[in-house]
C-alpha cells in the first residue's frame, strides 16, 4: 500500500540517519577507550567494536525513527489527511511492528552470537599486540597492577625513548620485598616481558633476615595481566552455548542474568516501537522535538531500571531470571497503564 510504503520510507531514512549519528558518538567513546592502544594500522579493531555496539544502536535508533516520524506526520497534519482518507490505524503502525521485530531480530542475532565473536576477535588481536606496546599500559604516578604479582610505581614514562624514571616496585608472595631503582626500561623478548632497573636497591624483610641489596643492573621476567587492562570480561566473549557451559561450572548470578539478559534486551524493541506509537502522534500545533525528549526519557528509565535490577542482583535480593526481564516487566506496566488511561478518558469523553 502507498501509505505503508511512505511511511517504511521515512522510518528506514531516520533509522539509518540516527544509527549513524550513535555510532559516530560511540565509535569516538572506544576510542578514548581503547586508542592507546592501538595504531592506525590496526583500526580494523574498530569494526569489530561496531558489531556489539549494535546492541545499544539498534534500539536507540528505533526509538528515535518512530518518534520522530509520527511527530512529523502529526505536526504537518498528515496523519489527519491520511485518516480523513480512510486510512485506518493499523495501516500506519503495522509498518512500526514490522521495524521493530526486524530489529528484535537483528539484536538478538548481535547479542547471542555475533557481538560475542566480535568481542573474542577484538581481544585477540589487542592481546596479541599488547606486549609491543606494554608501555600504553602503564601509567604515570599512580600504584599500578597490570603485572601480576607486583604494584608499580613509576614517576615519569617516555614512550618515545622507551624509558621509565623512579621506579618503585612492591612484590607480593610468600617473601614480600621493595625494589626501587632510578631508570628501568621494559623490553619484550622470545622468553617473555623482561624489565631492566639501573642504579637501584632491593630491601627484604621475612622471619630468617632482613636484607638490604644495592646494584647497578637488574633484570628479572614479568607477567601482564593485560586482559583486565583491556576491560574485556570473560562473559562477553562467550556465545550463548559457551556462557551455559560457564553457567554449569560456577553459576554465578552475574553470569545467569547476563544469559537471559541476551534475550530479554532484544524484546525491548517491541515495546519500545509500542511506546513510539504511543507517544509519537502528537496534536498539529504541539510544540517541537517533543518525540525527542520522549525518547531520551524512555532511555533514561530504561537504564534507570536496568541498573536498579542489577544492583538488586548483585545483593541477593532478586533472582537473576527475574532481574534480567524486570525492566520489561516495568515498562510492559507502563505500556499497560497508557492504554488503559486512554481508554477511561475516551470512555468519559464518549459518556
Amino acid at each position: 500500500m502507498i501509505v505503508q510504503r511512505y511511511i517504511i520510507l521515512n522510518l528506514a531514512r531516520v533509522f539509518v540517519s540516527s544509527a549513524l549519528v550513535l555510532y559516530g558518538v560511540m565509535l569516538v567513546v572506544e576510542w578514548i577507550r581503547i586508542g592507546r592502544f592501538i595504531s592506525l594500522r590496526e583500526l580494523d579493531v574498530l569494526f569489530y567494536a561496531m558489531v556489539p555496539m549494535a546492541i545499544f544502536i539498534i534500539p536507540m535508533a528505533l526509538l528515535f525513527s518512530v518518534l520522530m516520524v509520527l511527530e512529523r506526520l502529526s505536526t504537518e497534519s498528515e496523519i489527519i489527511a491520511m485518516k480523513a482518507c480512510g486510512v485506518r490505524n493499523h495501516t500506519l503502525y503495522l509498518p512500526i511492528i514490522v521495524l521493530s521485530i526486524v530489529c528484535m531480530a537483528g539484536h538478538m542475532a548481535v547479542s547471542t552470537y555475533l557481538g560475542p565473536l566480535s568481542m573474542g576477535r577484538i581481544q585477540a588481536r589487542l592481546m596479541e599486540k599488547a606486549p609491543e606496546k606494554i608501555y600504553a599500559f602503564l601509567k604515570e604516578r599512580e600504584f599500578d597492577d597490570t603485572f601480576k604479582g607486583i604494584i608499580i610505581y613509576i614517576e615519569s614514562i617516555n614512550q618515545v625513548q622507551r624509558e621509565l624514571k623512579g621506579v618503585f616496585i612492591e612484590t607480593q608472595g610468600k617473601d614480600p620485598s621493595i625494589i626501587t631503582a632510578d631508570t628501568g626500561t621494559i623490553d619484550i623478548s622470545p622468553s617473555g616481558i623482561m624489565m631492566r632497573l639501573i642504579n637501584g636497591s632491593i630491601f627484604t624483610k621475612n622471619r630468617a633476615a632482613t636484607r638490604y641489596i644495592t646494584f647497578e643492573e637488574y633484570v628479572f621476567s614479568l607477567e601482564a595481566n593485560l586482559g583486565r587492562q583491556l576491560r574485556i570480561r570473560t562473559y562477553e566473549t562467550a556465545t550463548q552455548g559457551s556462557l551455559r557451559q560457564l553457567i554449569r561450572e560456577n553459576p554465578a548470578p552475574k553470569w545467569v542474568k547476563e544469559y537471559h539478559n541476551r534475550f530479554s534486551f532484544p524484546v525491548l524493541n517491541i515495546i519500545l516501537g509500542l511506546i513510539g506509537i504511543s507517544f509519537g502522534i502528537q496534536r498539529p500545533r504541539s510544540p517541537r522535538f517533543t518525540g525527542f525528549i520522549v525518547g531520551i526519557s524512555t532511555i533514561m528509565g530504561y537504564y534507570l531500571a536496568f541498573i536498579f535490577a542489577d544492583r538488586l542482583v548483585k545483593g541477593g535480593l532478586l533472582d537473576p531470571v527475574v532481574g534480567a526481564w524486570l525492566p520489561n516487566m516495568i515498562f510492559c506496566g507502563v505500556l499497560v497503564a497508557i492504554g488503559v488511561s486512554r481508554r477511561y478518558h475516551f470512555g468519559e469523553g464518549g459518556h
